[in-house]
């Protein structure tokens, strides 16, 4: 290389560059992954030749590649930050013994990381379950009777007993593992938000199971594509398996109804 060339602020002229290639015939050899960027006329008058034609359709598909990884990289950053945010939160959901706080850090999680305008959760209460014997209790013939913990419906929860018919309009939900998006029915909307879902476009349906039927989350928004259909929901499914462990072991919960 010529020591002009060498000098990082000289700025090279055409002549500079036409030497440089004169001097080194094998650099775009060496160097292809230049090509599809320059633009190099091909003479053929009013006609556009095949070997431009090829050319300008392989400088745009280059585009579209790197534009697409751009993309992708984005999403997979974001995807990263959330997974931490919500391995916080699955850390906070296990270590905690109030349902109260189960919710509120639930709902306030999946407002702000799902970017819901709203979350419902609606558990079903646990049917009561016979006394059974331990074996520590056989020789007394007493039995011990299953953790029971009362409950009273907090701002964006409710409890349903264990045999409301309502139950039965999840069947398709729970039919499968997977948490559904779209508009839910005008039925099912009514379960958590009574007739006021006029607002609601588009939801996300996390069904609660775990040896039972425990409940069902409900994220919803005002923007029909939010959640709509097809949406990827991997990490809403993730939430939904740990929340449902947590609570098949958090006990046999009974509402308390009001006075």
């Amino acid at each position: 290389m010529q020591s002009e060339q060498s000098d990082l602020g000289h700025v090279l002229s055409d002549d500079d560059v036409l030497r440089f290639l004169g001097g080194n015939p094998e650099f775009f050899v060496n160097n292809q992954d230049i090509l599809p960027r320059l633009r190099i006329p091909h003479e053929s008058g009013k006609a556009v030749s095949l070997i431009e034609k090829q050319v300008s359709v392989l400088r745009g598909k280059c585009s579209t590649l790197e534009n697409s990884l751009r993309d992708l990289i984005a999403v997979a950053r974001e995807n990263e930050s959330l997974h931490q945010r919500l391995h916080l939160l699955l850390q906070e959901i296990i270590s905690t013994r109030s349902l109260n706080q189960i919710v509120t850090l639930t709902r306030n999680s999946l407002r702000e990381n799902f970017n819901a305008d709203d979350v419902h959760i609606l558990l079903f209460a646990s049917e009561p379950r016979a006394p059974r014997k331990s074996a520590s209790t056989k020789s007394t013939g007493k039995s011990t009777t299953p953790r029971t913990r009362k409950q009273k419906a907090v701002e964006g929860m409710q409890i349903i007993h264990h045999d409301d018919p309502s139950i039965a309009l999840f069947d398709e939900l729970f039919a499968g593992t997977d948490t559904i998006c779209g508009l839910p029915a005008e039925e099912l909307l009514a379960c958590f938000v009574g007739q006021d879902y006029a607002n609601i476009a588009s939801a996300a349906l996390i069904p609660l199971q775990y040896k039972n039927k425990l409940g069902v989350v409900m994220l919803t928004s005002r923007d029909e594509s939010r959640f709509a259909s097809g949406k990827g929901v991997m990490f809403l499914n993730q939430l939904g398996q740990l929340l449902s462990r947590r609570l098949q072991t958090y006990g046999t919960i009974v509402p308390v109804t009001a006075e």
